[in-house]
């Protein structure tokens, strides 16, 4: 499921932060997979496995495959809206003129749960298999995860290459993120 411009808006006020772990919410108590005392699961929905397609190309990261088409509109902010503890199989297709990849930061979990236990972790991170390293331009690279446990949160995006990095829609600045419901 992708948002666009008007419903990141509505989800624009959540902090994020980066951060370097890669937590997915230990310090969790329940044996469930629902979070337990430190990340009760909010919606009462995980465990939605997901396929995401994802192109890239050399001034962002858009919505869907290049055999369906892709709307390449410059500056459209792109939210990627999945499930909580959910597998993910993720796609990206790189269209552009040179490498890139993909990579999800790290944010605060502060926003959905501020009355965090001590001892839970105040960070939620994905896990370092859903980093897709630098790929060549018309290549296509396919990953499997699983989702953080914490949801109600946003996540930012970037590319993973490192001459992306002062790109605005491949530098995470434009506000992309993968929402966790």
């Amino acid at each position: 499921m992708w948002l666009h411009r008007s419903s990141f808006l509505a989800l624009a006020s959540v902090a994020l932060l980066h951060c370097s772990s890669s937590s997915t919410g230990s310090g969790s108590s329940g044996s469930s997979g629902d979070g337990g005392d430190c990340y009760p699961d909010n919606d009462g929905i995980n465990n939605v496995p997901t396929p995401v397609d994802v192109v890239v190309n050399d001034t962002g990261f858009y919505p869907g495959s290049p055999d369906a088409g892709v709307d390449t509109d410059a500056g459209m902010k792109t939210v990627i809206t999945t499930q909580n503890s959910s597998t993910i199989t993720l796609t990206l297709t790189n269209m552009g003129t040179k490498e890139h990849g993909f990579e999800v930061e790290c944010t605060s979990v502060r926003p959905a749960y501020p009355n965090l236990p001590v001892g839970c972790s105040p960070t939620a991170c994905f896990p370092s298999d859903s980093t897709i390293a630098p790929i060549a331009p018309g290549a296509s690279k396919t990953v499997t995860f699983v989702t953080p446990v914490p949801d109600n949160l946003l996540f930012p995006f970037k590319s993973s290459a490192p001459g992306d990095a002062n790109t605005p829609g491949l530098n995470g600045s434009d506000g992309s993120a993968w929402s966790l419901m």
